[in-house]
């Protein structure tokens, strides 16, 4: 009964902090897209804006290149970290969409339910539960 309460404890943690990163995300994605302002927009057609962008939010980000030659971007931002995927690039610019994700150890410990219910009250995010055990985030932005 105390291990139950500790893990379920460890995960409204889990998802008070990813509240915290979503809350970024999404900031990121509404610059993004067409609504925003002119002056402020950035654009994920190429790495360097959505780069840009986290590093003036005091992130620490490193440029990598996937095994198809598309950009990466490997985000630390205050001790969360995650990713970024740069999808239907030409040549690395005029990419079509981008992924942000994210992965947490929880040893296995994370119900079905309380995945179910978090993706039922999120529109945008969906979590699941990978082969190791780790609760997976991800969200798809299309440009």
């Amino acid at each position: 009964m105390e291990r139950a309460r500790h893990q379920g404890q460890r995960w409204k943690i889990l998802l008070e902090g990813t509240m915290e990163l979503a809350k970024l995300i999404a900031a990121a994605t509404l610059a993004i897209s067409p609504v925003a302002s002119q002056a402020e927009t950035l654009t994920a057609r190429t790495f360097s804006s959505i780069e840009g962008f986290f590093l003036n939010e005091g992130a620490e980000v490193e440029v990598l290149e996937d095994n198809v030659g598309d950009p990466q971007l490997e985000v630390d931002y205050y001790g969360s970290e995650f990713t970024v995927f740069y999808y239907g690039c030409d040549n690395g610019t005029d990419c079509d969409s981008i992924q942000f994700y994210s992965g947490y150890a929880m040893g296995g410990s994370v119900r079905l339910k309380t995945l179910n219910t978090y993706n039922a009250e999120k529109r945008w995010v969906r979590a699941y539960v990978a082969e190791d055990g780790a609760v997976k985030l991800e969200m798809d932005v299309f440009l």
